[in-house]
């Protein structure tokens, strides 16, 4: 399976990011199933460093990886109270750390996070969130939280995207 890193350089050898700033699963390196969704990333990325072109770096994963009974796998299928919570704890909690090596689930995007603050400024309920959010296209991203799921991640290639001109 490929999958596709965002990014404003090439990233051929995939570390675990920590920062101050949790993404919604929590910290290491994120990637997207979509390539289309990925290089929209790559291109926002670029336009905020003021650079020509973003960097899509592409990746091979063995087939069943999110099967593999030697990793520890969350996978969310679509926007649920489970889902959210675990996002608003991650977000929220940047030194929080949870037990899975590979987190996949719906990625939240520029229109979904307006609807997340909404929610979090008392405006929307839970359940208005999740129903909102659920007939929202929100492309699959793929967390590997651990140094052992980075072993499973073979770097194939890159593509340069370019940035709008503004």
């Amino acid at each position: 399976m490929q999958i596709y890193h965002s990014n404003t350089t090439e990233i051929a050898v995939p570390k675990l990011k920590t920062t101050a700033r949790n993404g919604d699963f929590g910290t290491g390196i994120y990637m997207f199933e979509e390539k289309e969704q990925a290089r929209l990333r790559a291109s926002l990325l670029a336009g905020r460093e003021a650079l020509p072109y973003g960097i899509v770096s592409i990746f091979e994963t063995p087939i069943g990886l999110m099967n593999y009974s030697a990793l520890r796998i969350k996978k969310f299928k679509k926007p649920c109270i489970g889902w959210l919570d675990f996002i608003l704890r991650n977000r929220r909690k940047p030194h929080l750390s949870h037990s899975y090596d590979i987190v996949s689930g719906p990625s939240l995007d520029e229109n979904s996070y307006a609807c997340l603050n909404a929610f979090e400024s008392g405006f929307m309920d839970r359940d208005e969130l999740i129903n909102v959010l659920k007939n929202s296209h929100l492309p699959n991203q793929i967390l590997f939280h651990t140094a052992k799921s980075l072993l499973f991640l073979d770097f194939t290639g890159k593509e340069k995207v370019p940035c709008p001109k503004k």
